[in-house]
């Protein structure tokens, strides 16, 4: 063994770092008294002492500790986590006991635990290296100690975040390190932070540089005996304060023999010439001089391995083997296990690497390849060292076989890395077949590890490739990942094309039911759009090539999904026939999956017929037909569904608990939770709660945006705009208004917008806008020509507010009356609400006080009993701007009388005086009213007792009662 000559500089201890091992030691506390699993980041450049200070706080914890690091050099999937695992092994904690299903999947990683399964689900793995540190946990408190997770796989950056959540309530934590300055913007691990901040489990802490007088008490530390302050101050302002740089500046001086002792502590010698280094590379520099010839080959030869290596591994490659004690004595290398050693730091390795010739570097990568590859190494880090070496072909097939094993494990997003190199580097037009399966490789991780970006880009670069020409089934295949793909990122129109074109291949490939499968898609994403006769056409065709392919369950959807379009349309009783019949062919075959998603579409089709009622029933049998065939996601769009019915129906508590429980529900798709958001913010906003109404509202516009929600984004923004008329905001409200007429213009909706257009051509009207009034009219128009009750009355109501924008209050007055006859029998609380406050106000401007203020009090009584509390003070201050109050008193006698025929106090009065023979003059005469007026109130009644002449309203009239 060659020994060094001159000082030789101490391990630095842990200097400083109070508050960081009091923040440590509180989460260690909390771990251990099982209040929540957490994972605990430490971030820090490098060299500032995260592990350092992960194995200081670890100490004092008393937790049982397995520990994995993550490497530089190609770490393999899970590589961290089954180090960790292999340290239970040694220890016999949590592998001895696990149930024989789970080991065969956890064999996948660790061969020495048998026969591995020969298919593993995507959970598998998780669920069984949940079990095995469950087991650790029975031997006491224990923690996972994770280190340099820049560097980490995304399998086991993937993993952490449902490895926390179920050993949730444990005596379990996560410690795990990383450089933030290594951190891009798309890093792993900011998604990691992201996710485990939503869910509660993340505790960061920041680890800063030493202070100067940390710094000079570390050189204290380092070379064993105090600074001079003109020695720790020049050795602060150089290092910054990094412990690592610290440590090798000071022992660099030492070991070049430069310092000596003088009055106030060690210091350099007067007048030496001896260079200061000034960074961390000249520090490590100035201490590879001292080494000798065999310890410099051995180290250079470490450094192209990695950060930690194999003792045997890196003599052979180095042709020499005992010059290892130098290096360990010199603090150059430590021993981590027997066999094992590793450089003192990442930043040594990197240094001592990077001063290797370029000649010399490609000589060793291409020997240590060959020695890996001999020795059944990964074929990840195989294929590192094959492209250090310049030999792109080996490294290009050892990334396909890393590949094809990070499949196997459901690693698909470092799947995803390795084929995404090893096409980086394939030539063009070469071993083309090959090279098209690793692009659908490559498409298929991609679009699992939600990098939807990525897999349209190769997608598109796959259909181009020449094996895809004159395969149908092949290019159909390619085609449905690239429209799935584009939905998920909201490119609608390409996700369509794509989708269209993919069906177009499978029936060229006389492939019928995967030609049904994606019109089926194709007419879902068009229902979603409201774009109906585009659907229909799809569905109808899908129904057709079902057939072909005796596919009943395909017919079944089909037919289901036609009534829905049916219905969206405005043909609503012809598409609830439609499902029924799907209902029926789905449950006679025993379909569940069809029969479940039949259930759910009734109950929408009901809701389009405007019967609320029947449609929560619908909703409510849906919802209970799936928990008993265990069709979790069909249940919880039952009840986003049912919480919309219950909004209507004015049942706001019971709307706001179904939201509240699908959004609690962390496995909610995003469009199921946009409609949770717009109806709880629907309910805060009529109830006034405006701050949290808008925040909700935007957040459901956000979702329903990129999965074009059309008629979910229709409701909503009509939310919001009522939200910012609150707020006093009429600029911000027109803005919104008139988005919802454009969205509305380029769907073929037929009720969704209905209520937000009635608001908007009362908000138009009020500030003159004819245009935007008319635009909104003749959409109404559109509607109403469905014959649906509810879009007739907002339909009438629309034509109200353009007659009072005409001045002809006593026609809006009529046409508002119309509007609310037509809401007879509808449970529409909210539409009847405000409707009967606009006719309210119309029969006072039209002259007629009574009736208007009798209009006015059923307005307030709707909205007190709804909780409108907005609604209702709006109304109370019409009522006393006309001299009168909510609670005013009526007759009893005379209020059930007219309940029975429908008649406003004002309409029976003028019907009793038609009795006597007046006139219409005389009437207006005797009640102070213009001839007009009387004349719209002869017409409405009429039309309540659906009588033709004044003659038969009078005898009606008195067999009911009316007249005494």
């Amino acid at each position: 063994m060659v020994r060094p000559e001159g000082p030789v500089r101490k391990a630095g201890p842990l200097v400083g770092r109070r508050r960081e091992l009091i923040e440590l030691s509180e989460a260690f506390e909390a771990a251990a008294r099982s209040e929540r699993a957490s994972v605990v980041l430490l971030a820090g450049e490098a060299g500032v002492g995260k592990s350092r200070l992960a194995g200081e706080a670890l100490e004092q914890s008393g937790f049982a500790v397995h520990a994995g690091r993550a490497r530089e050099e190609a770490t393999p999937p899970y590589g961290p986590i089954v180090t960790a695992l292999r340290s239970c092994m040694r220890r016999s904690a949590g592998l001895d006991d696990l149930p024989r299903p789970l080991a065969t999947h956890l064999a996948l990683l660790l061969p020495e635990l048998g026969p591995a399964a020969a298919e593993s689900p995507p959970g598998a793995l998780t669920e069984a290296i949940a079990a095995a540190l469950t087991g650790a946990l029975r031997t006491g408190p224990t923690a996972l100690l994770l280190e340099d997770l820049q560097w980490a796989d995304g399998a086991t950056v993937d993993l952490l975040p449902p490895l926390v959540e179920r050993l949730d309530r444990s005596a379990f934590l996560v410690l795990g390190t990383y450089r933030n300055e290594e951190l891009s913007r798309g890093h792993p691990v900011r998604r990691l932070r992201n996710e485990l901040r939503r869910s509660g489990h993340l505790r960061e802490l920041a680890i800063d540089p030493l202070d100067r007088e940390e710094c000079a008490a570390l050189v204290e530390a380092t070379l064993g005996a105090a600074p001079a302050p003109s020695l720790s101050g020049r050795v602060f302002e150089l290092t910054g304060g990094v412990p690592l740089y610290v440590e090798e500046l000071a022992g660099a001086l030492a070991e070049a023999g430069g310092l000596r002792t003088g009055e106030h502590g060690l210091e350099t010698a007067p007048g030496d010439s001896l260079p200061i280094p000034e960074t961390i590379r000249d520090a490590v520099l100035l201490r590879l001089d001292g080494l000798s010839k065999a310890a410099r080959s051995l180290l250079e030869a470490a450094a192209v391995v990695g950060t930690e290596f194999d003792v045997d591994l890196v003599g052979r490659l180095a042709a020499s083997d005992g010059a290892l004690d130098e290096l360990i004595a010199r603090q150059w290398v430590i021993e981590r296990t027997p066999g094992t050693a590793a450089f003192r730091h990442a930043l040594i390795r990197e240094t001592v690497k990077g001063e290797i010739t370029w000649s010399r570097q490609r000589s060793l990568h291409r020997r240590l390849a060959a020695l890996l590859a001999a020795a059944g190494a990964r074929p990840g880090l195989i294929a590192e060292h094959w492209l250090a070496a310049r030999d792109l072909a080996a490294a290009r097939d050892a990334w396909i076989e890393s590949a094809d094993q990070s499949c196997r494990v459901h690693a698909y997003r470092d799947a995803a890395r390795d084929a995404g190199r090893a096409l980086e580097i394939w030539p063009a037009g070469e071993d083309e077949p090959r090279r098209a399966d690793v692009l659908e490789r490559l498409a298929h991780c991609a679009q699992v590890t939600g990098q939807l970006g990525e897999a349209i880009r190769v997608l598109r670069e796959l259909l181009t490739s020449p094996e895809l020409e004159g395969d149908d089934r092949r290019r159909g295949a390619a085609l449905r990942v690239l429209a799935e793909s584009s939905a998920l990122v909201g490119a609608w129109e390409q996700s369509i094309d794509a989708s269209r074109s993919a069906a177009a291949a499978f029936e060229a490939a006389a492939l019928s039911a995967e030609a049904a499968t994606e019109l089926l898609a194709l007419a879902d994403r068009y229902a979603a759009a409201v774009r109906v006769p585009l659907g229909l056409e799809a569905v109808r065709r899908a129904v057709s090539l079902a057939e072909t392919a005796g596919r009943i369950d395909l017919r079944a959807q089909g037919l289901s999904l036609e009534g829905l379009l049916l219905a969206a349309g405005g043909e609503a009783p012809v598409g609830i026939r439609t499902i029924k019949a799907a209902l029926e062919l789905a449950l006679e075959h025993g379909l569940t999956d069809a029969a479940a998603e039949a259930h759910r579409r009734l109950g929408i089709a009901y809701s389009y017929n405007s019967d609320y009622r029947t449609a929560g029933k619908a909703f409510s049998e849906a919802v209970q037909f799936c928990q008993t065939h265990g069709n979790q996601t069909q249940r919880k769009l039952c009840l986003g569904c049912m919480a919309w019915a219950h909004f209507q129906m004015g049942d706001w508590q019971r709307a706001g608990d179904l939201c509240r429980q699908v959004r609690a529900d962390k496995e909610t798709p995003a469009g199921l939770r946009a409609i949770a958001l717009g109806v709880l913010g629907l309910v805060k906003a009529h109830r006034g709660e405006l701050r949290p109404a808008r925040r909700l509202l935007e957040q459901s516009a956000a979702l329903t945006r990129p999965h074009e929600t059309v008629a979910m984004e229709l409701i909503v923004l009509g939310g919001l705009a009522g939200v910012a008329e609150s707020e006093a905001d009429p600029e911000q409200a027109e803005r919104l208004y008139r988005r919802l007429l454009e969205l509305w213009s380029q769907s073929d909706d037929r009720l969704d917008a209905a209520g937000g257009l009635c608001a908007a051509a009362s908000f138009f009207a009020q500030r003159g806008l004819e245009a935007e009034v008319a635009r909104c009219v003749e959409a109404l128009s559109q509607m109403a020509a469905t014959g649906n009750p509810e879009a007739r009355a907002a339909f009438a109501f629309g034509l109200g507010e353009t007659a009072l924008l005409s001045d002809d209050a006593p026609s809006a007055a009529e046409l508002f009356s119309r509007a609310l006859a037509n809401l007879e029998g509808l449970e529409l609380p909210l539409f009847q609400a405000t409707t009967a406050l606009r006719a309210g106000v119309t029969l006072i401007r039209a002259g007629d006080r009574e009736g208007g203020v009798e209009r006015l009090r059923d307005a307030h009584r709707l909205a007190r009993k709804l909780g409108a509390r907005p609604l209702a003070g709006r109304i109370a201050s019409e009522l006393a701007a006309h001299g009168a109050t909510a609670g005013e008193p009526r007759s009893p006698r005379a209020a059930s009388r007219a309940s029975r025929a429908g008649l406003t106090r004002r309409q029976l009065k003028v019907l009793r005086l038609i009795a006597e023979g007046l006139t219409n003059r005389e009437i207006g005469e005797r009640l102070f009213v213009s001839t007009r007026t009387v004349d719209m109130h002869v017409r409405n009644l009429l039309d309540r007792l659906d009588c033709r002449s004044r003659t038969e309203a009078v005898s009606k009239a008195s067999t009911l009662g009316l007249l005494a």
